[in-house]
Parts: structure tokens; C-alpha cells; sequence
């Protein structure tokens, strides 16, 4: 919630009241020239802007507060301007398109109730609504509520009212009964629409598709987007991406191949966000070398890998046995035209302290720092664990005890874990743990256990009582 400071600012200030047409310049005489020493006020069309600018104004204001999460300004600038719509004919509501943004806003908030109250005020007031209050009132019972009843009554209430429930309407509640498992109904929606002659369009077709998907109908799903292209709406590439991912799912990978060869002959392109998919489901099952194929495919086709695109092969890579091919995809990054951040580096290092490679890992190290990607505590905790393994421990805690590296309660686990089990030196061990209360990190339970398991290993029974009591 913003303070009062940041509302004062916000809020906007009070409206002029609107010029009656007995004030217009027309129904007067002109005036006399000024005479010395007179100050003409300026004319008054400049002293007052039009309502509908100030309307206009206030709903960009009202937008942009609502993308903010601000709804208690947006609802305090809507009362502003409804307090200052009073002139001498009397009260003047504000327009449906500050009500739509009101009640917009609070049914994105999920205060329900509120958003219904502002529609039956727009209504109460003679407000006629539109084709967006209806989707917006759709969207919240179908999105947020999953109130399809209700979703169904205001579809029948705003016709009543001479409101056309659009395309949007019809997609937007077939979204929602997807969501929620619901496709057989959400079938009956579609035949609804070509009932009264509304024509679905791909956003219609394309949640039904995720649905059979999410249910491992994939079959189902392929029936229906040969329909889609019969019915002169064939599938985009979003319908496609969902498809491919079930498919992976499924390890059914000749038939991505199959889709995304039959691409090139039908009104769809693939997107890095399809090979992206396609790589991840061959990554999940271990298959590392199709998935490199397909990013040379990915190239061929003139798309740029992403950092997400990155992320998964290496991922797959390091944990493939594969990491010579990893730290060569790493370094060959620049050429990509993707940037390997420091989560991509951590992967790959991670690996390499794993399987003993220490001085890989400070390569990588090395070269990250070089090319401006900074390391984090994650990083010198990799560093630190690898150090460890090959009984490195003074360089690995003079590593710890340097400035620039942030320790936390990890890389004094490590630490005392390696000296505990490998150099049994109880004096190392306590001053570890004075450095670590020293730097204000408290040890955790994973601490204490490491302790107590090594007191009681070397036979220090009575230190480790000690150390479990101080533990509880």
C-alpha cells in the first residue's frame, strides 16, 4: 500500500465545473477593450479543458495505477471524478470507459464484490455499458471466480440490455472452463457461438487444444487442429508449441519432427519458444545429442537462442556425463548472440567440482569474471566445495574469508564439513565457527548436525552433548 505522501501525489486535483451554454462566447456581447491598467482574464475556453480531456486524462491515470496494484488509488481517483461531475443541470456520471477501467482494476485485485457494486452503480446511473464491460465481467467469474453460472447470466443480462456477447466474450469463458478441466462444456460454448453466428478464431480453438493436452488426449487435440484448418482457421504457432510439448511429454519425438517438417508448407512458422520445447522434452529424456541437433536446426532456420535455450542444454549437458561439450557450448556463447549469465556458469562449474575438475572450475571462474558476468555466493560456494574435494582447504578458506565474496551459512558448512571428515582437526573446526558468529552468520540445524556427527565420530561425546543442547 502506498503512504499518504505517495497518494497526495497521485490523487488527482479537484475538476472544474462544466461551462452552462448561457456562458458560451457566442451568447454574449464582446467586451470592451481593456483599459490601461486592466488585466483581461484569458478566454474561457482556456481556463477550462473539455470534459472528455479530462475523462481521457483521468483514465490513463486510472490505467496505469491499476498495472501499478494500486486499485485504492484508482478507485480514489474514479470517486474524484465523480464528486466533480456536479454543474448547474446537475449530475453528470463519468463515462463507461472510466467505469471499465474502475471495475477492470478491482476484478484484476479479485475484489469481487467491489467490481460488481461499480457495475451496477454504471448501470444506476444511466450508463449504458459496452461490449468491454461484458468481457470484463465474463473474465472475472470465468478467470478469477470460476463462476460460470454467473458468467453465463451476465452474458443473457447484457443482451437484455442491447449487449452482444463478441468473439472475445465466447474465448475468454471457453479459456476459463479449460483451465479447470471443464473442455467437455467448453465445447458447448463453441457450438453456442456458431449457433448465434459468432465466428471462433484460433484463441477460441487453441485453450480447447491445451486442454486435450493437459488430459494426455494429444490425439484428440491433432483431430482437432486438422478441424481448425478445414474451418479456415488453421492453428498459429501457439497452437503448435502446445501440441509439441505434449507431444515431448508423451516422448513421441518423430512426430515433432513430423510437425514442425510439415511447417514449411503450411501458415505457420516455428518460434525459438517451439525448438525451445522441442529441446527441453529431449533433455528431460536424457537425449543430449538430439538436443544439440536441434539447436543447429534452430540456427538454420535463421532464430537466435535465448538464455532459456542456454540453460537447458547446458543443464542437460552437465548432468549427461557431457561436459566437455557444456564448457564448449559456455565459451561459444558471444557467437550465439545469447548471453550466458552466472546461473549458466554455476551449472557448468557446479559439474566440474563434481566430478574432481578444480581447476576447470577456476578457469571458468577466470573467464566469467572476464567477460563481465560477476560471480555470486553460489559461485564461490562452487568454488569453495571444489577446493574441498581436493583437500585444497587453505586456499578454500582464505577464498571464504575474502572481502569481495559474501559468505553465508552454506560456505561454512562446506568448510566444516571437508575439515571435519578429512583434515579431523577440532581446532580448525572451532575456528570456523568463531569466524562464522564473528561475521554475524548463525549456524543452521544442518550446522549442528555436522558438528555432533563429528564430535561423536572422533569420540568427543561430552563436546558433543554440548553442542546438540546449544542446537535446541
Amino acid at each position: 500500500m502506498a503512504s499518504s505522501a505517495s497518494v497526495a501525489v497521485l490523487t488527482a486535483p479537484p475538476f472544474p465545473t462544466c461551462p452552462s451554454s448561457d456562458d458560451s462566447d457566442d451568447a454574449k456581447p464582446l467586451p470592451p477593450p481593456p483599459t490601461s491598467g486592466e488585466t483581461r482574464p484569458p478566454p474561457q475556453h482556456q481556463q477550462r479543458p473539455r470534459w472528455w480531456q479530462l475523462e481521457r486524462d483521468c483514465n490513463v491515470a486510472m490505467k496505469a495505477l491499476a498495472r501499478a496494484g494500486e486499485v485504492d488509488q484508482v478507485l480514489a481517483l474514479f470517486t474524484e471524478l465523480r464528486a466533480s461531475r456536479t454543474g448547474p443541470g446537475g449530475a453528470s456520471p463519468p463515462s463507461v470507459l472510466c467505469y471499465n477501467t474502475l471495475v477492470n482494476a478491482l476484478a484484476e485485485a479479485g475484489r469481487v464484490e467491489e467490481a460488481h457494486n461499480a457495475f451496477d452503480e454504471m448501470l444506476a446511473t444511466g450508463v449504458a455499458p459496452n461490449a468491454s464491460s461484458l468481457n470484463i465481467l465474463v473474465k472475472l467469474h470465468s478467470w478469477r471466480s470460476a463462476r460460470f453460472d454467473l458468467a453465463y447470466q451476465v452474458i443473457i443480462r447484457l443482451q437484455e440490455l442491447g449487449v452482444e456477447a463478441d468473439v472475445g466474450t465466447y474465448s475468454t469463458l471457453v479459456t476459463g472452463l479449460c483451465r479447470v478441466g471443464r473442455v467437455s462444456e467448453a465445447w458447448g460454448v463453441l457450438e453456442w457461438m456458431l449457433e448465434v453466428g459468432c465466428r471462433p478464431m484460433v484463441q477460441t480453438y487453441t485453450p480447447i487444444v491445451q486442454g486435450y493436452c493437459r488430459e494426455g488426449r494429444v490425439d484428440e487435440a491433432k483431430e482437432l487442429m486438422s478441424t481448425m484448418e478445414s474451418a479456415g482457421c488453421p492453428p498459429n504457432v501457439v497452437t503448435y508449441n502446445v501440441l509439441i510439448r505434449a507431444l515431448c511429454d508423451a516422448a513421441r519425438f518423430d512426430e515433432v519432427r513430423q510437425v514442425l517438417m510439415d511447417s514449411r508448407t503450411k501458415d505457420w512458422k516455428p518460434s525459438t519458444v517451439t525448438y525451445n520445447t522441442f529441446m527441453n522434452g529431449l533433455c528431460k529424456k536424457g537425449m543430449a545429442k538430439e538436443a544439440l541437433e536441434q539447436l543447429d536446426v534452430m540456427l538454420g532456420e535463421g532464430l537466435d537462442p535465448t538464455d532459456f535455450t542456454l540453460s537447458i542444454l547446458l543443464n542437460c549437458l552437465s548432468h549427461d556425463k557431457r561436459i566437455h561439450d557444456a564448457v564448449c557450448l559456455l565459451e561459444r556463447n558471444t557467437s550465439l548472440k545469447c548471453y550466458a549469465g552466472v546461473v549458466a556458469y554455476n551449472t557448468v562449474m557446479s559439474r566440474l567440482g563434481e566430478m574432481g575438475h578444480w581447476m576447470g572450475v577456476l578457469k571458468l571462474l577466470t573467464d566469467m569474471i572476464k567477460r563481465g558476468v560477476m560471480p555470486n555466493t553460489r559461485t564461490f560456494n562452487i568454488v569453495i566445495r571444489s577446493l574441498c574435494f581436493r583437500r585444497k582447504f587453505s586456499i578454500a578458506k582464505s577464498l571464504a574469508s575474502n572481502q569481495g565474496f559474501a559468505a553465508n551459512v552454506v560456505t561454512y558448512n562446506t568448510l566444516i564439513y571437508f575439515v571435519f571428515y578429512y583434515s579431523r582437526k577440532l581446532i580448525e573446526v572451532k575456528d570456523l565457527i568463531f569466524d562464522m558468529t564473528a561475521v554475524r552468520i548463525a549456524p543452521d540445524e544442518v550446522t549442528y548436525t555436522i558438528i555432533v556427527d563429528g564430535l561423536c565420530r572422533d569420540g568427543f561425546f561430552d563436546t558433543a552433548t554440548s553442542y546438540f543442547l546449544e542446537s535446541l
